[in-house]
């Protein structure tokens, strides 16, 4: 191969990465039908405590219940990444049948369940640290952002008689 053939391709190859990078930018920024879906995690959890001015007590609190939830969250975070890429792999493979993804999913979404479990149990137990106060203020933040995505609104906006559903 020539340089000149080499450097065509090379060109080619970085213009047709260039368009698949830019029109991926402009679809997740600009052309988004639906917000991104946020889902209950310590990312927000943790930003709306540091708002909260715990004192010095409060947070020597947290650090026992903190370090339990990192203690099991990291092996469920890991099993979780494991049978995310073992899905892709089965929907990629062109010899996979319905019950093998049925089985990933399956997997998958336990994981998952796992995980969130964990995370409320943590919230849960975050309580007793907080003020009532706080705990207000924390747990109405945590309600909006948790129903920012929803389709319906939050309970403290709804009209009394929509809250209950099922009743």
């Amino acid at each position: 191969m020539t340089i000149k053939r080499l450097t065509l391709w090379s060109a080619g190859a970085l213009a047709v990465l260039a368009v698949a990078l830019g029109s991926t930018y402009m679809m997740l920024t600009c052309c988004r039908a639906h917000p991104t879906v946020k889902s209950l995690d310590m990312t927000g959890a943790h930003r709306w405590i540091h708002q909260l001015h715990l004192s010095e007590e409060q947070k020597t609190n947290l650090i026992p219940l903190e370090t339990s939830l990192q203690k099991d969250l990291e092996p469920l975070q890991m099993k979780l990444a494991d049978a995310r890429v073992a899905l892709c792999g089965v929907l990629g493979d062109d010899n996979a049948d319905e019950n093998q993804v049925d089985r990933y999913v399956d997997q998958v979404a336990d994981l998952e369940s796992q995980q969130q479990h964990r995370i409320v149990r943590h919230l849960w137990e975050m309580r007793s640290v907080l003020t009532p106060e706080q705990r207000k203020s924390f747990f109405t933040s945590l309600t909006q952002a948790v129903c920012e995505n929803c389709l319906v609104p939050p309970p403290a906006s709804q009209p009394k008689a929509h809250r209950r559903r099922g009743s």
